[in-house]
């Protein structure tokens, strides 16, 4: 190997990790954006950012179970369907004092609202779009999660015809983007 090479080699290769360590370095952005006078932002958990608002107080104290909200931080990217207070309230309460009270069920929910990645409201209205009119996607419990439009409305709902409407879209948290949904696509009832 003669002088040139070997020196055009020691170039590409200093230049190669100068390069990498200024994206090693380099400050992520943080992303917002404004909701009834709230500021949720990139640089929250998606529970921090819940608990600014007082319409997200039922999942705020559901994402207090640590193992759930473990499950959660330890994926990359993950797309939440967020529940507000209104969907719980709509629920007659001998329902929902169950299934407040039942934690492996109310994983199981949270996960069933979950999809893995940062799937933004574009994406899911394209997903439709290709696919006929539904799209399927894979929550964190395994199981399938249908997504829909009709007359500009997204609704998701799972196997039985529970649905949920989504309300509000693309809000970031630490670790992916959260959508809020009123109803739930998931049966609140356990069956006997």
């Amino acid at each position: 190997m003669n002088f040139k090479h070997l020196l055009c080699i020691l170039v590409l290769g200093l230049s190669t990790v100068a390069s990498a360590q200024k994206y090693k370095s380099a400050p992520t952005s943080t992303i917002t954006k404004d909701w009834q006078e709230i500021v949720f932002t990139s640089g929250k958990s998606l529970k921090e950012n819940l608990a600014q608002s007082p319409s997200f107080s039922f999942m705020t104290e559901i994402l207090n179970d640590e193992v759930l909200a473990k499950q959660l931080r330890k994926q990359e990217m993950v797309t939440v369907f967020v529940a507000n207070d209104a969907s719980f309230l709509a629920l007659d309460k001998a329902t929902r004092d169950a299934l407040l009270a039942d934690t492996p069920r109310l994983s199981q929910l949270v996960k069933f609202h979950t999809i893995p990645g940062r799937v933004d409201s574009d994406a899911i209205e394209k997903a439709i779009s290709t696919s006929g009119g539904i799209a399927y996607f894979i929550t964190l419990n395994g199981k399938k999660l249908a997504a829909t439009q009709k007359e500009g409305v997204l609704t998701l709902s799972d196997d039985q015809g529970n649905t949920a409407i989504i309300k509000d879209t693309d809000f970031y948290h630490k670790n992916g983007f959260f959508h809020m949904v009123e109803g739930f696509a998931f049966a609140t009832e356990k069956k006997e």
